[in-house]
């Protein structure tokens, strides 16, 4: 497939490999244009031909515009890439929503099918309009996606399983490549891993009264040094969580 999805995905390869290869191709098809005009210059320079120039529509047209199609593919890679970034095992732990994500995961996947579908030849300038109208379909839903998206993570945040896998995973998206609208809602939800973790202390202290005067020690561990030690791990399932 010319365009891909992450792997596991109905099995098309991920998109680091097709960002490499429309690098590449990128790269092939400039390398053409640079020789031209670094040639072009150095005779110029030298003085025998004051112009050495043809038409450079004839010459470039048609190797500019794939090199735009190849532009267009990696930032699909892109989009999809950033998609999955978001989206994946850490975000499925911490909401416990996994099927939700799932049909998330879904319509990134179906992003690529129209371009699988395409019945013309994509790389031809002739066919520019309908090229170009398939890349505003792509757009356009990524915007859907987004807002979907953005919904979602309101909602889970709500009703956070941890305070502590929350926020290690909003630390580690500070650090991913990933879509700029969600990855500032994102940010924006240090509220309400506050408020789960206000909830998480209110229950550690309640463990903590209810056990004071008989508190849970292993079995043939010294009284004291047992209390102590359940004490001590109560605290630390706080301090965890705010400590990095």
């Amino acid at each position: 497939a010319v365009v891909s999805t992450q792997s596991g995905h109905y099995g098309r390869e991920p998109p680091v490999v097709i960002k490499q290869r429309t690098g590449e191709a990128m790269t092939t098809l400039k390398a053409w244009k640079n020789s031209y005009l670094d040639v072009r210059a150095k005779i110029e320079n030298s003085g025998r031909d004051a112009r050495w120039e043809f038409d450079r529509k004839r010459l470039f047209e048609k190797t500019d515009y794939m090199t735009a199609i190849c532009q267009d593919l990696y930032n699909i890679a892109q989009v999809m890439e950033e998609f999955y970034n978001i989206f994946g095992p850490e975000l499925k732990a911490v909401t416990g929503e996994p099927e939700r994500i799932e049909e998330v995961l879904q319509r990134v996947d179906s992003l690529i099918e129209p371009f699988e579908q395409i019945k013309f030849e994509m790389w031809n300038i002739k066919h520019q309009t309908q090229w170009k109208q398939v890349m505003n379909w792509f757009n356009q839903e990524v915007l859907l996606i987004e807002s979907e998206a953005k919904h979602f993570i309101d909602d889970s945040f709500k009703t956070l399983r941890s305070a502590e896998g929350a926020f290690d995973m909003i630390l580690n998206f500070r650090h991913i490549r990933s879509r700029e609208a969600i990855n500032s809602q994102m940010m924006k939800k240090f509220n309400e891993i506050l408020t789960q973790f206000m909830k998480e202390v209110d229950q550690m202290d309640g463990l903590f009264k209810e056990g004071i005067n008989n508190p849970p020690i292993h079995k043939n561990q010294p009284p004291v040094a047992g209390a102590i030690a359940w004490s001590r791990s109560l605290f630390y399932r706080n301090k965890r969580t705010v400590l990095r």
